[in-house]
């Protein structure tokens, strides 16, 4: 079907499509991405939790010889405070701390101003949250919520290992142009997407007229305006950031994808559309740029004119239906992007097909 124009560079493209059996997603009903390795949700483990009731006595015992950190205080599955297990048996050990403490509610010596998260941001948000701490604070645990219930705690160890590891995989596969993380990266969370049946939109973004620009300019040009895409889309992305893990990476040659939110995603097209047609011009020579166009001889030798390079976005988000594997998002991309591709200027279609 044609596309419903809406602005210059918004259509929404509106057909019958396939749908799995079993409900879509709720973009309504939920305001985080899917629980992965990039959130501090998915790798919280579940510290023991207790009422504000309890007693200093009680809680105590609940520490076990082992590697037990800290206990959190809830009251009706919403987290209040935190007990570190080092600060209680500080506390205790003071010389009057027994016959203090040891039979008061634990509310009266918890801390009741922990830092808590939500599980959906981001593990470098939560790292720059953590390490703002108090000095006497930095190394407590960090508690994450869900929905605003309890969900899990994060130590700093765990949290700064994780940091760690994914910057290692993403620098072992990322694009050798960009730095951006690659196909493997890429791949691995498409298929966290699918199966975590959580609210996402994902944005392929595809450079029109690259091949004759390249052609024109040469590769470094070429080059040059690959690595401005890269950024480009990376400002956009933490111009709009909410501390929630959006995903930046590069496909291969002049092809891009952002995995972020449903609600995100046309401003992030906007700002990213809007960022690109206006520095891309600068790696074009001035007589280009004066005409609209650049002329090269194309494969029968013939002279043809190509307009200044812009933007192909496709949008597919999962509100409206369920995927059987992260191949169909590909699949749906690459038919929005032929339908974008053949419309002038920057433009971005959305699938609305249910």
């Amino acid at each position: 079907m044609a596309p419903v124009s809406k602005t210059p560079n918004l259509l929404s493209w509106e057909e019958a499509g396939r749908v799995l059996p079993g409900p879509a997603v709720s973009c309504h009903q939920q305001d985080h991405p899917a629980d992965n390795e990039a959130t501090i949700g998915g790798i919280a483990g579940r510290s023991p939790s207790v009422s504000g009731e309890k007693t200093v006595a009680e809680v105590k015992d609940l520490f076990p010889a082992g590697t037990l950190q800290g206990i959190v205080v809830t009251e009706e599955q919403r987290p209040v405070g935190l007990v570190m297990k080092n600060e209680l048996y500080y506390l205790l050990g003071s010389r009057y701390g027994v016959p203090l403490y040891y039979n008061r509610p634990v509310r009266a010596l918890m801390d009741k101003a922990p830092l808590i998260v939500d599980a959906g941001l981001s593990l470098e948000a939560v790292s720059h949250q953590a390490m703002a701490r108090q000095e006497d604070k930095q190394y407590d645990l960090i508690i994450v919520t869900k929905d605003g219930r309890y969900w899990g705690t994060v130590s700093i160890i765990d949290l700064l290992r994780h940091i760690t590891d994914r910057q290692i995989r993403t620098a072992a596969n990322a694009n050798p142009l960009t730095g951006l993380p690659g196909n493997l990266a890429i791949t691995e969370r498409l298929q966290n997407l699918v199966h975590a049946n959580e609210p996402f939109a994902v944005l392929y973004v595809d450079i029109d007229n690259f091949k004759a620009f390249n052609d024109k300019y040469g590769f470094e040009h070429g080059d040059n305006a690959l690595r401005l895409t890269g950024s480009i889309l990376q400002q956009a992305i933490t111009a709009l950031s909410d501390g929630h893990a959006d995903f930046l990476g590069h496909i291969g040659g002049d092809d891009f994808i952002i995995i972020s939110r449903p609600e995100k995603a046309e401003a992030l097209c906007q700002s990213v559309i809007a960022r690109f047609d206006r520095e891309i011009r600068g790696l074009y020579a001035p007589d280009d740029l004066a005409r609209g166009y650049i002329t090269i001889p194309n494969r029968r030798g013939i002279d043809e004119n190509f307009p200044v390079t812009t933007l192909s976005i496709a949008v597919i988000d999962n509100c409206d239906r369920r995927f059987a594997n992260y191949l169909e998002i590909g699949e749906i991309a690459a038919q929005l992007k032929s339908k974008a591709k053949a419309m002038p200027g920057s433009v971005y279609l959305t699938d609305r097909r249910k």
